[in-house]
């Protein structure tokens, strides 16, 4: 039986500040630093990306949809013109307070159709975070421990958006192929269905299976390829699913 991985608000957003502030130690003293895992990025850069992350979620909460694309694009103008720390903690404020005054339950916009709530936020925002955390901790060699609980969360929730349709991406070799992700205590069956990528909690009995610890099958769920996991079975199907992932 797959027990549920999700944790509650107080456990993301202390999660989301710990990692924040770690971003923010490194890049004080390391910000032009290329970061490995984000090709032509320094640190800065992916400082400025996560504040615009939060700060379009702001725009979000708050017009209670989408923002058009240009807003985004003189955003990015504007706060380059401004210290990549100090907007990276103001705008990480200004969304915590926005969430904070909303109930979980309370409806917003999402990208995730079965899931269009305020309690989406607050988890995705802690799991952009802590992958950020270490990509930033990779620029300097100096990785420190994910949590497992907050990891396997982010390996259900980056499996879950693998299945939206606007990832459907280059489907050729699909050909309804299984691969298990297997975390330990936490497996996931996805199926390579022509029509589409599908996931299910739990193990399908697949042959074919990627396994290793929560940290490590984070980093592979969001497209790096940093080691630690284990492949068997069918090569070119784990390719494929590997592929995909890396896609978005």
């Amino acid at each position: 039986m797959f027990t549920p991985t999700r944790l509650s608000r107080s456990a993301y957003l202390g999660h989301w500040q710990n990692d924040l502030d770690r971003i923010v130690e490194v890049a004080h003293h390391h910000g032009h630093l290329a970061v490995p895992t984000c090709p032509d990025w320094t640190v800065y850069d992916l400082v400025d990306h996560l504040a615009g992350v939060y700060q379009h979620k702001v725009w979000v909460l708050e017009l209670g949809k989408f923002p058009p694309k240009t807003w985004s694009e003189e955003a990015t103008v504007e706060r380059k013109k401004r210290d990549p720390l100090e907007q990276l903690q103001h705008w990480a404020g200004e969304l915590q307070d926005q969430l904070s005054i909303r109930a979980d339950s309370a409806p917003a916009p999402t990208f995730m159709k079965d899931d269009l709530t305020v309690g989406f936020w607050w988890r995705r925002m802690a799991l952009e975070t802590v992958v950020h955390r270490s990509d930033v901790e990779l620029s300097v060699g100096v990785p420190t421990p994910l949590d497992p609980a907050l990891c396997r969360d982010g390996i259900d929730e980056l499996l879950w958006f693998a299945t939206a349709p606007w990832n459907d991406g280059d489907r050729t070799g699909w050909d309804g192929q299984q691969v298990v992700v297997d975390a330990g205590t936490h497996q996931w069956s996805v199926t390579l269905d022509p029509t589409g990528f599908k996931t299910l909690q739990g193990d399908s009995g697949a042959e074919t299976r990627v396994s290793g610890e929560p940290e490590s099958l984070l980093q592979w769920s969001a497209g790096r390829r940093l080691g630690g996991v284990e492949r068997s079975g069918d090569a070119e199907s784990i390719r494929l699913v590997e592929a995909h992932l890396a896609s978005f």
